[in-house]
């Protein structure tokens, strides 16, 4: 038997999938609007991906770790 009166064996119901499924919609919601967006906005993201890949000057970054 549970220690919750409603019976539920944990206090947060089903939100622990609520928070992880924002995640997941986000890029869906990015791709949706980009008619609406300048182009300079919406290549924000793959420009910063770039920029932490491969550094701002295109010599440093994250990707030289997995060389």
């Amino acid at each position: 038997m549970t220690a919750h009166p409603t019976g539920r064996s944990h206090p947060y119901g089903g939100r622990r999938l609520s928070c992880c499924l924002f995640f997941a919609v986000l890029p869906v919601a990015w791709f949706a609007a980009a008619p609406m967006m300048p182009e300079q906005v919406f290549w924000f993201p793959f420009w910063l991906g770039a920029v932490v890949w491969n550094g701002a000057d295109g010599q440093g970054g994250i990707s030289h770790l997995f060389n």
